[in-house]
């Protein structure tokens, strides 16, 4: 596998890697454009843009010409949106990589964002928002972290806005929008897979039209005070959502921080599996998680529990974020193992390693390949898990949030000793 990285002028980056006996090639144009960068009155707006972006080009001026021409040759087209950055990608076969590239690329350089479209799509947003809202077990996801950062942060606000913020964006502020943040020093093109020889000279041409911009300074999130947050909801199922402020992305601690969160809740031999699931039968689902960003993180549990058990369930967590401190040298290399197996599978795929190298790429300081990655991991050893639990994992400074059938707080801030 080889990797080669080219600066461009206006800042932008192309990032071929060639992997031999891929059958395909993916095309991922990234951008450090996501909710972070946006003016609460705005909210949403990343996410309507990358809309936006398939409603038509000035090649293709309608999503029906767009879709026409990536059916017509295969191809898997699709985008992702999230706090500090937003990504489009193709995947084809080299066969069809100029037609592929010419379609996300015009998409991303050359945006209609029609005014009748827009509005329309409003109504398409809304109803997402209103999908996310009705679905606790996705609802919880960004509730957490909204009580730990704050309904008015950046990092604590749902990615899509809300409903009066999506009905108020005007097509000048997303052109504004996209003017500001689609420019070159924002900007990474990833191509992985089957590669053609020529591909620099390829994606340069579509590169060269953005505007070379400047990155945007993002201000350091403050994170509020320990606290319980109840959601009232009339549901069949309790969904429980626990936050402890982590680390960042480009932090040499999360690697024993995923080692940790993996034997927490990572896989159906971790401890919270084990000990909500297999032995008590509380929930369905409950797994742990290691959530980087450019500069903070959270750890972040999320469960449905049996509304009669709710606060027994609190009780396990809490004692389970506890214990973890002491994992057994057995367990560290399971979940070593683990992180390895899995890692290894997903970056087979020129789709997942792709994305994976946008991300480094644009949010971290210290850009990672997947190999380098997995290296680091199998290093952690147990004197570095226990360093790191005992300095982030304090069970007494837990963000809880609950949507359920419930309005007694001070129950819960009992059992967190609040």
């Amino acid at each position: 596998m080889k990797t080669e990285t080219k600066k461009l002028k206006n800042g932008a980056k192309i990032i071929g890697i060639k992997m031999p006996g891929a059958k395909s090639v993916v095309i991922n144009f990234g951008f450090r454009a996501g909710s972070r960068n946006e003016d609460p009155k705005y909210a949403g707006i990343s996410h309507f843009l990358e809309h936006m972006m398939f409603k038509g080009s000035q090649k293709r001026p309608s999503a029906k010409e767009i879709s026409r021409d990536a059916d017509k040759i295969g191809a898997y087209y699709n985008a992702a949106t999230e706090k500090e950055w937003t990504y489009y990608y193709i995947k084809t076969i080299k066969d069809n990589f100029d037609l592929s590239l010419d379609i996300v690329g015009d998409m991303v350089t050359s945006p209609i964002l029609d005014k009748n479209e827009l509005e329309k799509e409003k109504g398409t947003i809304i109803e997402e928002i209103r999908m996310y809202k009705d679905t606790p077990s996705q609802d919880i996801e960004w509730r957490m972290e909204e009580t730990m950062f704050g309904k008015n942060s950046p990092l604590g606000r749902d990615e899509g806005g809300t409903e009066e913020s999506v009905l108020g964006i005007s097509q000048k502020q997303m052109l504004d929008y996209y003017k500001k943040h689609y420019v070159g020093q924002n900007c990474v093109c990833v191509v992985a897979g089957d590669l053609p020889n020529d591909y620099n000279e390829r994606v340069e041409k579509y590169l060269k039209k953005l505007k070379p911009g400047e990155s945007d300074y993002v201000k350091i999130p403050q994170i509020k005070k320990p606290s319980t947050r109840l959601i009232y909801k009339e549901t069949e199922q309790a969904h429980v959502g626990v936050c402890i402020p982590g680390i960042s992305i480009s932090s040499e601690e999360k690697y024993a921080m995923q080692v940790i969160t993996a034997a927490l809740g990572g896989y159906m031999s971790s401890r919270l599996f084990i000990e909500i699931r297999e032995k008590r039968g509380l929930a369905y689902y409950v797994r742990s998680s290691n959530v980087k960003y450019s500069d903070t993180g959270s750890i972040e549990i999320v469960g449905g529990f049996r509304k009669s058990k709710i606060e027994e369930a609190v009780k396990i967590i809490k004692r389970e974020i506890a214990n973890i401190k002491n994992l057994s040298d057995e367990e560290i290399e399971r979940a070593k193992g683990n992180l390895r197996g899995i890692n290894t599978l997903i970056f087979d795929d020129p789709e997942r390693r792709a994305g994976y190298t946008v991300i480094q790429n644009l949010i971290s300081k210290k850009p990672e390949s997947p190999e380098e990655y997995i290296k680091k991991i199998t290093e952690v050893d147990n004197k570095k898990t226990r360093e790191v639990a005992k300095k982030f994992l304090d069970e007494n400074k837990l963000y809880l949030t609950i949507i359920g059938p419930y309005k007694n707080k001070e129950k819960f801030d009992k059992i967190l000793n609040r």
